[in-house]
């Protein structure tokens, strides 16, 4: 049965951050891949909905005046890692035109499209969580943990939804700034767990769903 209190939310695992030699490479950041493909293998395992992010920019984006160009629309930066990925997804653009399927919480897995730091630019991430309802728990793992980590968090949390931040599978860009945002986050409401705390909660859920389903 799956456990289906829990969400995951995987921010911007994408190439040009994860990996040495990507256009904004978060120095690191390949360190955390293996806890993110623990976290995406039980997700497929247990039937835990994976929600993604992922930047899919034009070129001369705007955010480009900010940041160098990453993450163009179409290239192999812009691609989630593997690890990163299920078998069966599908892909939401930023485009308010777009209709959510109706179907889309049998899917296992959603990635958002954006083009600015905030999955929630793109309406349709706030759409879905409204449909998902109040009383999921959102863990949420990736990078950058002060930028788009910490963005997604806080849309969360001020939709009144219970977040936890697994702090062993995100990276900051600056350390000190990452830590502040993790204050805030916390100051907030949300949760620290550690990638171990994470696959117990999908265990102890995906237990209690099939004894209550016994029950019935």
């Amino acid at each position: 049965m799956a456990p289906r209190k829990l969400v995951f939310w995987q921010v911007d695992v994408q190439a040009d951050f994860m990996l040495p030699g990507g256009k904004l490479y978060v120095p690191g950041a390949e360190k955390i891949i293996p806890k993110i493909q623990r976290l995406v293998s039980a997700a497929v395992e247990h039937g835990v909905m994976l929600v993604s992010s992922g930047d899919s920019h034009p070129e001369n984006d705007p955010e480009f005046d900010t940041f160098p160009p990453h993450c163009l629309r179409g290239t192999p930066g812009a691609r989630i890692l593997p690890e990163g990925m299920t078998d069966n997804f599908r892909t939401i653009p930023n485009d308010a035109s777009h209709k959510l399927p109706d179907d889309i919480l049998r899917c296992p897995q959603i990635i958002f499209e954006k083009q600015t730091l905030d999955v929630f630019d793109n309406p349709h991430a706030g759409e879905l969580v409204e449909r998902l309802g109040g009383d999921r728990e959102y863990v949420v793992f990736g990078v950058v943990t002060e930028y788009c980590v910490r963005l997604a968090a806080k849309g969360l949390l001020g939709r009144g939804r219970k977040v936890a931040i697994v702090k062993d599978a995100i990276e900051a860009l600056n350390p000190e700034d990452g830590r502040r945002a993790l204050d805030e986050l916390q100051a907030l409401g949300a949760r620290m767990i550690t990638t171990q705390e994470a696959l117990a909660a999908v265990r102890a859920a995906t237990a209690k769903a099939s004894a209550d389903s016994v029950r019935k």
